[in-house]
């Protein structure tokens, strides 16, 4: 089995003006940032967060569609765990509720 990895770097921009951000998956190139930057850090940096953004979107969507078909109804904040619960002040006795104890109930 052999092993293909995902790469972010950064390469000098066509019009030999600054760098921009590359993603190769493999030995392939998949994505050249459009936007140019001053250093090859910054390019670099830059593809990195379009690539964690779109996974995340990508992931995001996978869970919500997994939810959804177990549930056979859309999922609730509750069923993805969005919003800030503080599991310390959770109370393990209680009927499930998450809300955070002790401030404003949503």
């Amino acid at each position: 089995m052999s092993t293909m990895l995902i790469r972010v770097t950064s390469d000098a921009a066509s019009d030999s003006w600054g760098f921009v951000g590359v993603v190769r998956v493999g030995e392939s190139e998949a994505y050249r940032t459009l936007e140019a930057f001053t250093t090859p850090k910054l390019a670099q940096k830059a593809a990195q967060e379009i690539l964690a953004g779109v996974l995340g979107e990508l992931l995001a969507g996978a869970e919500w569609r997994r939810v959804r078909e177990e549930k056979g109804a859309p999922p609730t904040r509750r069923d993805i765990a969005l919003g800030v619960f503080d599991v310390r002040s959770v109370d393990p006795a209680d009927d499930g509720d998450q809300r955070p104890r002790g401030g404003a109930s949503s």
